[in-house]
């Protein structure tokens, strides 16, 4: 896939995830919140464009949203299974701050 697209596609990823978390409520320690928080839709597209287009904080962010997909998308099979979810057992993953992360743009 080429560069362009693939930075285009990653910016409407994150804009997406920027708006609303894909499990409709997001975990506490989610590093979108301050970024849900804000009204301008137009920022936070800014802020996604940002993001996809520095190399480090788009790998950061990428890695921490899989993450956590991946440990929410286990919580939810097991739900499904009648497995109980114990919360102290559950992976947390590292905050990103959208303000040190938007510093280094």
């Amino acid at each position: 896939m080429h560069s362009g697209n693939q930075q285009y596609l990653l910016t409407m990823r994150l804009f997406g995830l920027f708006i609303k978390c894909p499990f409709r409520e997001a975990t506490q320690d989610c590093p979108f919140l301050d970024i849900r928080k804000l009204r301008s839709l137009e920022l936070k597209f800014q802020l996604a464009e940002q993001m996809a287009g520095h190399p480090s904080c788009r790998e950061n962010v990428r890695k921490t949203h899989e993450a956590c997909y991946r440990n929410r998308m286990q919580q939810v099979i097991k739900a499904c299974r009648g497995i109980s979810v114990d919360p102290a057992t559950q992976r947390t993953v590292a905050p990103l701050g959208h303000q040190a992360a938007v510093g280094r743009l």
